[in-house]
């Protein structure tokens, strides 16, 4: 077990068990890279009939256009000059409609790490997203912890989220997020050979902790923690989410956040 003292927060803590990497709370300066362990995904989205809606098959001998991806998770965002990566997990939701337009309005790029059997329910948000030229990211099919599952119960979860989003947007995602923050080597391996670069992040605004409120507390505390984990670091990789149910206090954080970070000189790009 490692222990790091921090400038931001106390500590972060990272565990390993068997080749698994779990890190449970966090706290890095530039150099102590932090993945937080990200919260549930909350309930799934879910057809008019109640249903929650099965996987495509999956054709294992689809070809994609993403570049060769490196081996190894990323945590900070690309770019030489000052960057900043917005990311938004769990979608796409109830909240995804006005993040888009937030974004859109302040022009401001943005990854969408979407859970495929919520894209297959909302499947004309995630169109939206791929047209406006946001990033769409690979979250798992239904958001397992990966490290509990076998090699190829993980490539099942990464292939049909990856076929969902092929039917929809004609692309495959080129970026792959694990739920809660976990993997192992068999993740990393899976990812590459998928030529699906693994990013997690260096700033956890935690707004999944608001469950659905709205109130102004949730509004200033997801603020107060972009901003001061922001702050420190020259590339913040940004975690925010839209989740089903939605996401009402990221909605109304998120243009003070990119406020903030604009007039603090960061260039806004994707994973």
């Amino acid at each position: 077990m490692i222990k790091t003292r921090s400038p931001l927060r106390t500590f972060f803590i990272c565990a390993m068990a068997g080749t698994a990497v779990v890190c449970l709370s966090a706290a890095a300066g530039p150099g102590h890279p932090q993945p937080l362990r990200e919260g549930p995904a909350g309930a799934p989205a879910r057809l008019a009939d109640g249903r929650v809606t099965r996987p495509l098959r999956v054709d294992a001998a689809a070809k994609t256009r993403c570049p060769r991806a490196s081996y190894g998770p990323h945590f900070y965002a690309p770019g030489r000059r000052r960057t900043v990566a917005l990311s938004f997990d769990d979608g796409p939701g109830r909240s995804t409609a006005r993040i888009l337009s937030i974004l859109r309005k302040y022009r401001a790029p943005a990854t969408f790490f979407n859970i495929g059997e919520n894209e297959a329910v909302r499947r004309k948000l995630v169109l939206e997203e791929y047209k406006d030229g946001f990033a769409l990211g690979n979250h798992t099919w239904n958001h397992p912890d990966m490290t509990r599952l076998s090699a190829s119960e993980q490539a099942a979860e990464m292939d049909r989220t990856i076929a969902e989003t092929r039917s929809i947007a004609g692309v495959a995602p080129c970026a792959y997020r694990p739920p809660y923050g976990t993997y192992n080597a068999t993740t990393l391996r899976l990812a590459q050979h998928r030529r699906m670069a693994v990013w997690l992040w260096s700033v956890d605004t935690e707004d999944w902790k608001a469950d659905g409120s709205g109130s102004s507390f949730w509004v200033h505390r997801i603020i107060r923690i972009a901003d001061a984990e922001g702050r420190v670091l020259s590339h913040p990789v940004v975690l925010m989410h839209n989740q089903p149910d939605g996401n009402p206090a990221t909605v109304s954080a998120l243009p003070t956040i990119i406020h903030f970070f604009r007039v603090h000189g960061y260039h806004f790009v994707k994973l």
